[in-house]
């Protein structure tokens, strides 16, 4: 095709996936805290066996949205416009980035057993012990605990913030997992030495 530049198309192809992927971090504090490996040209799927032997495979997943350009709006130079574009593909992007890692952390937890269903009840300290009930806890050379990071939707984090102080019945709760989890992991130590 005469006057084809197909640099100009590479850079506005550049340009909208960085603004996209920034609108996207900008939107979603846990998408922002994924780390963001770098470029490849293809992605496998992955494979995770768990300890009891349960393979756990993740196929990649295909991301993207629509750009739907209004060539009367490219001429008036109507930004507006362009920017509620790359919004909606921002916020289709995110919908299906964070249905996708959601399902795959679902699948990893409950194949390990360290998931917890929380039946549609609200977020309490008592849902938040369960889950440390199913998880195994490092400790480092002092006994003090290493503690599971937590993954969660923005809106549970909100309202788990939002909780009130743990009763006395729940501190102590904590501190029985704390000091159990101390124990097994101190087993778990003996055991490997003496292997």
């Amino acid at each position: 095709m005469p006057f084809n530049l197909p640099e100009y198309e590479q850079a506005q192809a550049k340009f909208l996936y960085k603004a996209v992927h920034e609108l996207m971090e900008a939107k979603d504090e846990l998408f922002r805290s994924i780390p963001k490996a770098a470029a490849v040209e293809s992605i496998p799927t992955s494979q995770n066996t768990m300890p009891s032997g349960e393979v756990v495979l993740t196929p990649p997943v295909l991301v993207g949205a629509e750009l739907l350009f209004n060539y009367e709006d490219i001429q008036a130079f109507k930004v507006d416009a362009f920017l509620e574009q790359v919004d909606k593909a921002a916020d289709e992007s995110l919908r299906v980035v964070m249905t996708n890692f959601f399902k795959v952390l679902k699948n990893l937890t409950d194949a390990t057993g360290n998931s917890v269903d929380a039946g549609g009840k609200p977020v309490s300290h008592d849902l938040i012990l369960d889950m440390y009930e199913t998880m195994e806890m490092p400790f480092d050379r002092d006994g003090h605990p290493e503690m599971p990071t937590i993954v969660m939707h923005p809106k549970m984090a909100e309202q788990m913030r939002a909780l009130p102080a743990p009763t006395p019945a729940q501190e102590q709760r904590f501190k029985n997992i704390i000091e159990r989890k101390r124990n097994e992991h101190n087993a778990r130590q003996r055991d490997r030495k003496l292997r």
